[in-house]
Formats: structure tokens, sequence, C-alpha cells
């Protein structure tokens, strides 16, 4: 536990030294409560908006501090040190799924949600988180440095957080969507009737296989950080 906390702590010292990632958070609830009230349907705005938090926020950033990490032989000091791959993520992810978190809570306010959507919400909102978050130290590890990390984790955050919205009008695309977490995240919260269990599974699968990939790439790559 000592090395997660100390992880942690660095990150979260870090935070507020990087204002472009603190926008990241805060700009997703701004757009939605802007364009929502301008456009009308702030509920579908902040639910779309919200996939769009988890689909980029954690991935983006971890990506970036992770990479940072590798090109700067952090990596193989902390598995030298005898550091576990699940405790580097975990400490690592912590503090930007705190942040996420509350940018998240935002918009669940804007977006009016309440009652047992919102439990329902908040549950599959964290799990995305968690699958956004391994999927940020994957990139990570697998870049050689911090612009490799941001040219691969873009794109991705473009697919991952704009296949909701297109999936709506492509029958294609809603069949290949519907197996990504964000995807899952917002038809829970913008359907009341959307199937939980389904959803959970969904979102749990793909945080098991990008676990393995991290781990796997963790153990090959690290030590060579």
């Amino acid at each position: 536990m000592s090395a997660i906390k100390a992880i942690f702590t660095k990150q979260m010292a870090d935070l507020p030294k990087n204002m472009s990632v603190l926008l990241l958070f805060i700009m997703w609830p701004l757009m939605a409560f802007v364009i929502g009230n301008l456009m009308g349907y702030v509920e579908i705005q902040a639910g779309m908006f919200a996939s769009m938090l988890i689909a980029s926020g954690p991935m983006v950033s971890i990506a970036n501090n992770v990479a940072e990490d590798n090109e700067y032989k952090g990596l193989r000091f902390l598995v030298m040190a005898g550091v576990k791959p699940w405790q580097y993520l975990v400490g690592m992810a912590g503090a930007f799924i705190l942040v996420s978190v509350l940018s998240l809570a935002s918009l669940f306010w804007i977006g009016g949600v309440t009652g047992d959507v919102l439990l329902r919400a908040s549950i599959v909102g964290l799990l995305g988180l968690i699958a956004s978050s391994i999927l940020g130290g994957a990139v990570g590890i697998f870049a050689k440095n911090v612009q490799q990390a941001a040219a691969i984790s873009t794109p991705l955050m473009m697919i991952l957080g704009f296949a909701p919205m297109f999936a709506a009008a492509n029958e294609t695309l809603a069949r290949i969507a519907e197996f990504l977490f964000p995807m899952q995240v917002m038809v829970v919260i913008l359907n009341p009737y959307a199937d939980f269990t389904r959803a959970l599974i969904v979102i749990a699968g793909n945080a098991v296989v990008l676990l393995a990939f991290f781990a796997i790439a963790y153990k090959k790559k690290g030590l060579r950080g």
C-alpha cells in the first residue's frame, strides 16, 4: 500500500501544476452547460459529454504521465524497486479518477440525473473511468515518449468519445459501438430502461482485456523504459 500511496500523492501534488490536464476535466461540464442551454436538450448534452469525459479524461492524462515516466527511466526504477504493475496503475489512476468523478458529478447535476438513474450512471461511470485509466496506462507504456503518447491517445479519444454520437446515425457503427465502454455509459445515463447488467458486463470486459495488455506491456517494456 505504501507504493500506491506514494504514487497517488505524487500525482495529486503535480495536478495543480498542470493546467492543460485540469482544463481537460473542466472542459466537458462547461461545454455541456453552454451547449445544452443554447441548443436545448440539456439532459442529452450532459449524457453525451459524460461519455466523452470518460473516454478522454483519464486515458489522455495517464497516457502522457506514464509515457513521461517511461521516457525518463522512471518505470525502470519502479520495476527494479519492486513496484507491481497493478500498484503503479492504481496509484497513477487514483488521482485522475478522483478528479474525473468530480467532473462527472457536475455533469450529472447539469443533466438533472437523479434517483435510480443516478445510482446506475454512477456505477457504470466509475467502471468506465477505470477502463479508460487502464487504456491510458497501456498507451503510455507502448509510447516511446510523451509526443508519441499524444499521437496515439488523441485519435483513440476521438474514436471512443464520438462513437456514441455517430452510432445514432449509422447502424453498422451502432453494432460496433455497443461493445465500447463509453457507449454503454451514455446509454445508461440517457435511458432509464437500459439493460444495466449488459452495460456492466461490457464495461468490465473492456477493463479486463485492457488490463491484460497493460500488464504485458509493463513487464516487457517497463524494464527497458
